[in-house]
Formats: C-alpha cells, sequence, structure tokens
C-alpha cells in the first residue's frame, strides 16, 4: 500500500497565498482611492483656477463693449452739435464704424431721447448700416428686465441682466448721450449677443478633451452654453423633458450646491448635451457666482474626469484585474485542496476496498476457468467417445454401401439411391472428424484453400438446404478473392454456425438472411491495419452474415457472446456456436464484429487478402 499522502505542505502555501492577497487587495484598493481621489482634487483645483480666467475674461468683454459704447456715445454727442453741418454724415459713418467693429455681437444700436422715448435704431447686416423698425427694436427694450430702471433716478448701470429672444441670450448695454453743457439728451441702448461674445472672444473648442464654460441665471436657466440648443432651458426640468429617460438626480445636487454656495468644486454624474444620445459620465465641475451690471450670473466649468485621468486609472485597473485573476487561482486551488482532502479521507478505505475486490477478482477469474476447463475437458471425452462410436457405425455402412455398389452395378436405380447413403455417410464421418478437431483430439488435416469467394459458392450451395422455410437467403460475393491460406472445412463451420445463429434468431416467423463478401471499405480497413505492426500493410476482405430478427438484447456486451457455454436461447441453446466461430477465428487472425446498429444484428469477418506481387 502507497504512503498516505498529506496536506501540510499545501496548506502552508494556501495560507501564504491568502495572506499576500489581502495584502495586495488592500495595497491596490488603497492606492485606487488615493490616486482617484487625488485626481479628482487636482482636477478641481485647474478647474477653479481656469474658471478665475474665464469669469475675469467675460468681465473685461462686456466692460470693453461698454466703454466702446461711451466712447462711440461722446464721438456720436459731438457730432449732434446743431452748427455742425457735416454732423449728419459723419454721424452715419460713425455708427456704421461702431455697428461693423462687432457685427456679430452688437450688430444693433437703438437711440432714446432724454425721457426714454424711441429715437431711431440702426442694424448692420452683411456690412450693411440700416434703419431698423421701430417695432423691431422695441422688442429688444420690452424683453429686456432691466430697461426700467434707466429712469426711476438711480445711477445708471452698465448693462441689463440677461434676456432670451429667439432662443438666443442678450444683455443691453447702457450708456447716456451728454452734450458738451453736461446736459443728458439721451440714451443708447446696444444689445450684446452673448452666445456670439462668449464664443468669439471666451470660449474656443480647440481642446481634444471633453468639457466646456457655460453660464446660468439665478432661476438655473442656460444663458451661455456651447451647444445653441440647450440656451435658455432650464437646467432640469427642460432637460428632463427632452430626456425623460435620463437620471438627472446628481444635476438637482449641482443646483442645490450652486444656489447655496458662492462658489466651490465636486464631482457629479451628468451628461454631454451636444450628443444626439446623451451618455452618463463622471464630471469634475467649478462654478462661481459674478455681478456684471445688472447680471447675477452662476459660471460654471466642468470636464470629464475619466478622460483627464485616464491612464493613472487604467493602471489601477490593470493591478484590480491581476488581482482578482490571482484570487481566481488560489479559489481554483483551494477548491482542489478540498477534493484532496476528501480524498485523502477515504484513502485508506479505498485502498481496502480495493485489495479486496482485487483478490475477489482473482478468486472469480480462477473459478471461472477451472470450470471451464472442467467444461471442455468433460466435452472433449464426451464427444471423443461418440465420434469414435460414430466411425465405428459409419465405417460398415460406408463398406457395405460400397460393396453393394459394385454387386448391383448394372442397377442405376439401385446404384444412386446406394450412393446417396454412401455421400450421406461420409458426410457424417467428415463431421466427427471436425469434432475431434475442436475438441483437440485430431489437428485436422484439410487441404489448404486461398480463393475465399469459390470456396464460399461451395459451402452456401450445400447448406442452403437447410434453410427454414419462411426465410430468404440472399449473397453477394465477389468473386475472385484470394485471402491467406485456411481450411474449407473450418470456412465451412463458421458459416454454418453463423447461419444457424440467424436461422434461430428469425425463429418461425418470415424474415431474410443477407450473405455477402467483398473488399473492407477504405476507412474500415485502416481501422483494421492499426491493431498492429504487422497488419499495417495488409488489405482485407469482409464476409458478412445479416438476419433481420430481434438482434441481441439491450445489456448484453459483445464480449460475453463468445465466452463457451453462453447463450440466450435457455435449454435450446449449446453456448458453443460463436465459441467455435471465435476460435477458428483467433487460429487465422481474422477479425470478428458485431454490428447491432440497425435492425437484427450483422456478423462481419475480416480475413486478410493475400498481397499483390
Amino acid at each position: 500500500m502507497d504512503n498516505k499522502p498529506t496536506t501540510r505542505f499545501i496548506n502552508i502555501i494556501m495560507t501564504g497565498l491568502f495572506i499576500l492577497i489581502a495584502i495586495t487587495f488592500i495595497t491596490i484598493a488603497g492606492s485606487f482611492y488615493a490616486v482617484e481621489q487625488n485626481a479628482i482634487r487636482s482636477g478641481q483645483e485647474q478647474l477653479m483656477q481656469t474658471l478665475n480666467y474665464v469669469t475675469n475674461n467675460l468681465r473685461l468683454v462686456i466692460e470693453n463693449r461698454s466703454l466702446s459704447l461711451q466712447q462711440f456715445s461722446e464721438e456720436l454727442a459731438f457730432k449732434d452739435l446743431p452748427e455742425d453741418p457735416l454732423a449728419a454724415a459723419e454721424k452715419e459713418g460713425i455708427i456704421a464704424a461702431y455697428l461693423g467693429s462687432h457685427e456679430d455681437q452688437t450688430n444693433l444700436l437703438i437711440q432714446l431721447d432724454a425721457e426714454g422715448i424711441f429715437s431711431a435704431a440702426w442694424v448692420t447686416e452683411g456690412g450693411t448700416t440700416q434703419i431698423l423698425a421701430e417695432e423691431t427694436a422695441l422688442t429688444y427694450l420690452q424683453a429686456d428686465p432691466s430697461f426700467g430702471s434707466l429712469f426711476d433716478g438711480d445711477p445708471l448701470l452698465q448693462n441689463s441682466s440677461e434676456y432670451f429672444l429667439d432662443n438666443q441670450s442678450f444683455v443691453n448695454l447702457y450708456t447716456p448721450i451728454v452734450a458738451a453743457n453736461g446736459q443728458v439728451t439721451g440714451y443708447l441702448v446696444a444689445p450684446l449677443n452673448l452666445e456670439n461674445m462668449f464664443k468669439a472672444e471666451i470660449f474656443s473648442d480647440t481642446s481634444a478633451y471633453s468639457g466646456y464654460p457655460l453660464v446660468k441665471n439665478a432661476d438655473m436657466e442656460v444663458v451661455i452654453h456651447p451647444v445653441e440648443s440647450q440656451v435658455g432651458l432650464d437646467i432640469i426640468s427642460d432637460r428632463q423633458k427632452q430626456f425623460p429617460d435620463l437620471d438627472l438626480s446628481d444635476l438637482r445636487r449641482l443646483e442645490e450646491a450652486q444656489l447655496t454656495q458662492a462658489e466651490g468644486t465636486l464631482s457629479y454624474y451628468s451628461y454631454w448635451w451636444d450628443e444626439e444620445n446623451p451618455t452618463k459620465v463622471l464630471k469634475l465641475g467649478a462654478f462661481k457666482w459674478i455681478d456684471i451690471g445688472a447680471a447675477h450670473w452662476v459660471i460654471a466649468l466642468n470636464s470629464d474626469f475619466y478622460e483627464h485621468n485616464r491612464v493613472p486609472i487604467q493602471n489601477n485597473y490593470i493591478l484590480l484585474s491581476l488581482l482578482l485573476l490571482i484570487s481566481a487561482i488560489v479559489l481554483i486551488f483551494v477548491l482542489l485542496i478540498r477534493g484532496y482532502n476528501k480524498k485523502n479521507q477515504a484513502y485508506e478505505e479505498s485502498q481496502r476496498f480495493i485489495e479486496k475486490q482485487k483478490f475477489e477478482n482473482e478468486r472469480h477469474q480462477l473459478e471461472k476457468r477451472i470450470l471451464k476447463e472442467n467444461k471442455l475437458e468433460s466435452i472433449g471425452l464426451l464427444t471423443t467417445t461418440i465420434v469414435h462410436d460414430m466411425n465405428n457405425f459409419l465405417t460398415p455402412i460406408l463398406g457395405n454401401a460400397q460393396l453393394l455398389m459394385e454387386e448391383y452395378a448394372e442397377n442405376d436405380e439401385l446404384v444412386s439411391e446406394l450412393k446417396e447413403i454412401y455421400h450421406a455417410a461420409e458426410k457424417g464421418k467428415e463431421l466427427s472428424t471436425n469434432v475431434l478437431r475442436f475438441s483437440k483430439v485430431s489437428e485436422g488435416q484439410q487441404d489448404k484453400s486461398n480463393d475465399l469467394s469459390q470456396v464460399l459458392k461451395d459451402t452456401l450451395s450445400e447448406i442452403t438446404i437447410l434453410t427454414p422455410k419462411g426465410i430468404t437467403l440472399e449473397n453477394m460475393i465477389t468473386p475472385d478473392l484470394s485471402v491467406e491460406g485456411f481450411d474449407k472445412q473450418d470456412l465451412q463451420v463458421v458459416l454454418y454456425n453463423l447461419m444457424t445463429n440467424a436461422f434461430q434468431a428469425i425463429g418461425n416467423n418470415p424474415g431474410k438472411v443477407k450473405i455477402r463478401l467483398e473488399k473492407a471499405l477504405p476507412p474500415y480497413n485502416t481501422e483494421l491495419q492499426k491493431r498492429s505492426v504487422v497488419t499495417r500493410e495488409k488489405q482485407y476482405a469482409v464476409l458478412s452474415i445479416t438476419d433481420d430478427g430481434p438482434g441481441i438484447a439491450e445489456g448484453l456486451e459483445n464480449e460475453n457472446l463468445f465466452d463457451p457455454f453462453f447463450t440466450t436461447k435457455g435449454s435450446k441453446g449449446s453456448g458453443l456456436g460463436l465459441f467455435v466461430v471465435s476460435s477458428i477465428a483467433d487460429k487465422y487472425d481474422w477479425q470478428i464484429k458485431l454490428d447491432r446498429a440497425q435492425k437484427g444484428l450483422t456478423v462481419s469477418v475480416s480475413i486478410p487478402l493475400l498481397p499483390k506481387e
């Protein structure tokens, strides 16, 4: 018995691996969290610095547009002097120059008198300045929420708060028209297109990364956005109407933070609204409230967190994947160890069972062999006695029949009947010789033959008379098949036993028995050649006997059918038919195959052909 296996060393390795994985997991998890937090903090700091630049730039641009309007107002007041005959022409030139300087941002100018009554309006389109209708100009004043404060006595504001027209956002720049004597003679109002101004002067989308600044008012309506369709929308309710299936819970958190804090940074989940089907991303955001004139805005700047931190995050994911791989390996190892432990527990008991079973098998095989040898010995003695007695009976019959044929040679009818008696006695003597051969009393002295096709035809012509009524014989014999030498009587015995089994399988029912002799098909021939080095160059002929009986019952192994005295016919069978066939096949190295894949049974005998010279 082998030594009992031990798991001590494996248990030590397993414990060490668990500790190593735990340490690695804690380290990677901590590193991943630290990298992510550092990336968030760094990203938010950079956003806040950029946001301060954007905020200052926005303030300066609007102040610059306001100063430009004030300078234009001064020039216009000077040209309004009545004593200057060229004032009207030069005034039109000054207006055209002013409106043309920033045509995409302030292409419209409205002049009011000192009481705030509409005086005139101009617009520049395609480089051409023309008079604007009062009705159109008044829409910009009526939409302005700060317009009424111009005349309430308070100091004049630089600009109004925002308003929306045709999905665009505006603020109105204000400046008075002051005469040389210091008297206010009127006002100039210049609507500033915030979207165009922002894109031209502040935000230029040349970055390879996702992200952009935007401006919202105190009602959380979008004032400036790179996507023009977003201008004027409420960041929660209007977007929810546009995309009812999107999760905007983090946008609500962002809105709450912006409404309660003067400035700040945070991370949140949102979407890129310039996509046809927005995808959810983790954004870093910074915001700050500013006042420019009457406008009170929150300036926000955001970016895609993972886009800016792809490399360190990918490295952490790689480490995490390696950890998961190691964990999977350890889990498999643990499962193997568990199975090994179970095997270890049952080891000694299984060894005892194996030894016991081995002993029982050996004893059983010994008993079977002794029983088989006893039966064969008994049958050998019995058949020898019977054959010798039959020969004693047949010898005088043969002798007397021959004498009678010689004595009555002139009586043809009698001689014919005597010949039948003589031939029948000869057949009986041949049969006794065969029996002696199988009982190892005689080795057989038949002549060797090679023409398998002719021997098979002769044998079938003799056996045909034994065919029961109701059973049809069909044969297809390929001519001129020469095989390695064999005794004709051996082939007759094989064919007789196989056909007898086929007749008995069909019984009293109508049936059909097919005898076929042909060269083995290439796939089957290749299979036969693989048996040994000796057979790998041989070609085979196949003799097959097929019946349409019930076939072999399920559960019976092919090997059992060739055991001596094994029968499925009860008291009606001797159990020696297939045993005799297999004995002859072993003698010549023929191969026997049982095929029960179809109805009935096919027994095939593969016989080596003579090699071609």
